[in-house]
């Protein structure tokens, strides 16, 4: 028994060491995204090859920061439809349902990113 607690524990401690490496990439990124948007660059749009785009384009920092939310209620930064639009998020909910909810307060539908 005493096993599978050590087991348990070096899984849990993996998971949170993975979260922790997954924000930093996640900050660096950010980083990189906007030195590359200060100098005038920009990303291609996606191929999607036969395939449509999902109906609700949740951005990336969003998602991001669901996956590494504790039960604190967290401020983060997000364009709606080119305004910027600081909602607050944490504790229980869907990430999606979120998003859904920050493009009606923000007036905007949820496909016009």
């Amino acid at each position: 028994m005493w096993r599978g607690r050590r087991r348990v524990r070096r899984l849990e401690d993996e998971i949170t060491a993975a979260r922790a490496e997954q924000a930093e990439l996640r900050r660096r990124l950010e980083v990189f995204e906007m030195i590359a948007g200060a100098a005038g660059a920009a990303l291609p749009e996606p191929q999607w090859h036969g395939t449509r785009p999902p109906a609700n384009p949740m951005p990336a920092s969003l998602a991001a920061a669901a996956r590494t939310l504790s039960q604190d209620e967290s401020p983060i930064m997000l364009d709606v439809g080119g305004a910027k639009v600081i909602a607050v998020i944490g504790g229980p909910g869907d990430p999606g349902e979120w998003w859904s909810a920050v493009c009606a307060v923000a007036g905007q539908p949820e496909g016009a990113t």
